[in-house]
């Protein structure tokens, strides 16, 4: 698409944390959600890969790609950039505006990593013009379950500062992330530490451990299930606790469920573009059964 603001005031710049106002007014004018300064700092200034990229014109924010920077669970722990807080205000759309501010952006990340990991929506569906030929596209079902408590909770639930206590159980598994305990760490305890907890479920000798954050809708407080960590054999097992035990639990499935209590939501997309050209077994490994949970989207955190 031509740009049609060439020869206007366009700056295109890195958003520094005295560009906090800007962001908040233009992500309030997009989604009608206040950015808090704490989550602005956190989630794209607390380490050197994140960062937030803007169109700026007369010196108002007017587009934006934040990136997040996350460790991919294979063999060479290839760095990689989520995408997250991408926007245009409304006025600027169709323009060419975010395309060209996605191009830019591609060229300063190319060498640098491989991949983007990107969760398109009805207003954000822009792939970096990543030709379709580089694209792993999965899609999943985001699911509210509905269930009368039972009398006898077989799960055990702590507060998120004894992550620390369960250290030892944080493992390699099968995530598409490199779900170590620091990032458990920078995910979970560093910011908005009191909405989470810890739900644990013995069986035998294994142990599973779901992390949950209370949300709030328009039917009431739910359950949201966003990590798991522990012993991969007994978390269905844990799960059908989950349900039997909370009623309106939140959680993401690889396929659809025919339950008269389960309602669907809605359908969430997560795309994966390869920016440099690679072989067919690095392809593959991404389109293997690797788990993607609801804690590495920006929907359920507190902004």
């Amino acid at each position: 698409m031509k740009l049609e603001y060439k020869n206007s005031n366009l700056i295109y710049k890195k958003l520094k944390l005295t560009d906090y106002e800007e962001f908040n007014n233009l992500f309030y004018s997009c989604f009608k959600k206040r950015i808090s300064f704490k989550f602005f700092k956190w989630r794209y200034f607390s380490d050197k890969s994140s960062f937030c990229y803007g169109v700026f014109y007369c010196s108002k924010l007017i587009a934006n790609i934040g990136l997040v920077s996350n460790k991919i669970n294979n063999k060479t722990k290839d760095n990689s950039l989520s995408r997250h807080s991408s926007m245009v205000l409304k006025k600027y759309r169709g323009k060419g505006i975010f395309s060209n501010l996605s191009q830019k952006v591609k060229k300063m990340i190319i060498n640098k990593i491989s991949l983007v990991c990107m969760w398109p929506n009805k207003k954000n569906f822009s792939n970096f013009e990543i030709d379709k030929n580089y694209l792993i596209k999965k899609k999943y079902y985001l699911y509210k379950s509905f269930s009368k408590k039972n009398k006898i909770n077989q799960t055990i639930n702590y507060n998120i500062k004894n992550l620390f206590k369960f250290k030892d159980y944080i493992i390699e598994n099968n995530n598409f992330f490199l779900k170590d305990f620091d990032y458990f760490k920078k995910r979970y305890l560093l910011y908005k530490k009191n909405e989470y907890s810890i739900n644990e479920f013995k069986y035998k000798n294994l142990k599973s451990f779901f992390i949950i954050k209370k949300n709030y809708d328009s039917s009431g407080y739910c359950n949201v299930v966003l990590e798991h960590f522990g012993s991969n054999k007994i978390k269905l097992r844990h799960f059908s606790c989950l349900i039997s035990e909370k009623n309106k639990l939140v959680f993401l499935s690889k396929k659809k469920i025919y339950k008269h209590n389960f309602k669907l939501l809605y359908n969430l997309k997560f795309n994966i573009g390869f920016l440099k050209n690679k072989n067919k077994n690095y392809k593959k490994f991404f389109l293997n059964n690797n788990e993607i949970c609801l804690g590495d989207t920006d929907i359920f955190i507190t902004i």
